[in-house]
Order: C-alpha cells, then sequence, then structure tokens
C-alpha cells in the first residue's frame, strides 16, 4: 500500500454540521502554510518516496485562500489528487478543480430547506459547483450515511438525477438503524459490478458502499495540519511539519 497524505488545510469551515469532526485537528493556528505543503512535497521527492494520494481537506478546503496553488503542488507531485468539500463555495471551488482527480462532495439533503437545515449551505451554490466539476475530467462522488432505507433510496434518485456518483456508508452501533447488507440494490435498478461498485440500469450512474471505519488511520496515512503530522486521526502528533523528515514516513 503507497503512502496516503491528508493535507487539513484549515479547521474553519462556514458550515454549520451539528456531528461535524474536523478531521481531529487541534486548535492551534488556522490555515495550513503553503511553505509547509511545499517543504513536504519536496522532501518527499528528494527521498524518492512517491505519494499514492493527497487528500485536501479540513475544515472546508475552499477556505484556504491559496487552494488553486495548493492543488496545483499536489498534481505536480504525481500523486492521485482528492479533495472533499460541502461545495457550497462554487468560485473557490472552481479554482482548484483543473487539478484535481476527485472530487467528494459533501451533501445532506437534495430538499432545499433540509440541506440548509441541516449544514447552513445553499442546495442552489452545491448544485453550481457539481455543474462547473463536471467541465473537468474528474471523478465526483457524495458521500452520505445509510440512515434508512427510504431515505437512502430517496437520496440515491436525486443523486443520480444531478449525475453525481454516490457512495452510501454504513454507520456505527447505535447510529446504524439498517445495514447494507438490508439493502435491496438490485430493486432500485442497480447491478453488482466486478469492482465491488454497483451500476444503474441507465448506464452511468454508479453506487459505491463503504463499512465506517478507521481503515485510513493506518501506518501508511499521514494527517497534516497547522498542529503537526500525526499518524491516525485523533492520534498523538508524531513531529511538526516544518521538521518533517522520512524517518516520520518509515516509522509505523
Amino acid at each position: 500500500m503507497g503512502l496516503k497524505i491528508r493535507f487539513l488545510l484549515t479547521k474553519a469551515c462556514n458550515a454549520t454540521c451539528g456531528y461535524c469532526h474536523n478531521e481531529g485537528q487541534g486548535q492551534s493556528g488556522n490555515l495550513l502554510s503553503i511553505a509547509v505543503i511545499r517543504h513536504v512535497l519536496h522532501t518527499l521527492q528528494a527521498n524518492g518516496c512517491q505519494p499514492q494520494e493527497i487528500v485536501l481537506s479540513g475544515g472546508e478546503p475552499t477556505l484556504h485562500k491559496q487552494l488553486a496553488e495548493i492543488a496545483r503542488l499536489c498534481k505536480a507531485s504525481g500523486a492521485h489528487v482528492s479533495m472533499n468539500s460541502h461545495a457550497g463555495l462554487p468560485e473557490q471551488l472552481e479554482k482548484a478543480l483543473p487539478w484535481l482527480d476527485e472530487l467528494k462532495v459533501h451533501v445532506d439533503s437534495f430538499d432545499a430547506k433540509a440541506q440548509y437545515a441541516s449544514m447552513g449551505i445553499a442546495l442552489d451554490k452545491v448544485l453550481t459547483s457539481i455543474q462547473r466539476a463536471k467541465h473537468y475530467p474528474l471523478q465526483l462522488c457524495t458521500n452520505h450515511p445509510l440512515k434508512c432505507e427510504q431515505e437512502a433510496a430517496t437520496f440515491i434518485r436525486h443523486a443520480r438525477q444531478v449525475g453525481l456518483h454516490c457512495k452510501i456508508i454504513e454507520l456505527f452501533g447505535h447510529e446504524a438503524q439498517v445495514r447494507l447488507d438490508d439493502m435491496n440494490w438490485l430493486g432500485y435498478g442497480y447491478q453488482a459490478q466486478a469492482d465491488g461498485s454497483w451500476l444503474h440500469e441507465d448506464g452511468h450512474h454508479r453506487l459505491f458502499t463503504k463499512q465506517c471505519g478507521a481503515h485510513h488511520n493506518d501506518k501508511h496515512t499521514l494527517f497534516i495540519g497547522v498542529d503537526g503530522i500525526r499518524r491516525a486521526l485523533n492520534g498523538v502528533i508524531i513531529g511538526r511539519a516544518e521538521d518533517f523528515s522520512m524517518r516520520m514516513v518509515r516509522t509505523g
């Protein structure tokens, strides 16, 4: 498995999600310096270490004023560049689109009132971002928790109508009212594919499924934010980003 880097560009966010996890960042500072990002990427390159994937996250990454340059730097590293965003700031988001391989849009609902009540983000702004993203050769998807069968079916239908692929995520513990295995994807017009995804009978819309877990918090992933470098989402800080070295990459 190759190295995966998650750059937590900022802990700031203009959404109001009550369940926000904010990638486990500390409270010191606000923006991850582009100088630090450049240093990390150059250090990796100088030591012959090629990151397999770079994720731009936060907070809300589109609030970083240098997002476009950061995305360009990450793309130049040769890694697969992905970004997580609520997509409520289409003008800022569009600046990074030319250098993204993947965009994961966080949408709670395709009902405008429900979306704003849940996230404080206007649905029309999100739909504008989705349409602009379609002008670029990137993977476009939304992650959505599996709350109940009817809600999931409605969400998937609306996502299909706007041309947004879905990843449905099974929740942990008491939050899980239904399991992925309980869902009748065939009944909703989806056929199982060899890669584990589901393809709609329209031949275009794809459905991905995932059991919520901590697989991305392993020794192959570095979380790099304003408070330093850590292995796991809520793990102990293992070094300042300014002091980045290959020792941090190679130790498990």
